[in-house]
């Protein structure tokens, strides 16, 4: 009779854990962190050609800036044994063939060392992707 009682206790105290893991799972469910879009927030600038800026915050886990602004379809670009050439962002084209124009990349506030897709994000990194236009310098073609 004693074993019956002292397994009524331990299928008891089972039953009440499993209830209590239950609450507690249910309350880090409804009451814990949420997930977040990313862990590092990134601010991009887009300088047009008609220099109107236009400013984008990205929250994103994204290892290399091409990643982001594909991801977010901010760019298109053209794959090139050098990486991706970045061709049109914020809908505008530039066409280096036709008036010599590109998009340049600048990476907290210097002019980028790296393509798009090579850059590295940052938390709290400030991109900057201007239309520009090559021009050559004149005063080198200069006679002495």
């Amino acid at each position: 009779m004693e074993k019956k009682q002292v397994n009524k206790k331990v299928i008891g105290a089972i039953v009440a854990l499993v209830v209590l893991i239950a609450v507690v799972v249910g309350c880090l469910l409804a009451f814990g962190p949420k997930t977040s879009e990313g862990s590092k927030t990134i601010t991009v600038q887009v300088v047009h050609a008609d220099k109107s800026t236009k400013d984008f915050t990205y929250k994103t886990d994204a290892q290399y800036l091409a990643e982001v602004l594909k991801e977010n379809k901010l760019i298109e670009g053209e794959e090139s044994e050098y990486g991706l050439f970045i061709t049109t962002v914020d809908g505008e084209k530039a066409d280096y063939n036709t008036n010599g124009s590109y998009w340049s990349i600048y990476v907290n506030g210097e002019y980028g060392q790296y393509g798009a897709d090579q850059q590295p994000v940052n938390d709290g990194d400030t991109f900057k992707l201007a239309y520009e236009v090559y021009q050559a310098d004149s005063s080198s073609n200069e006679a002495a």
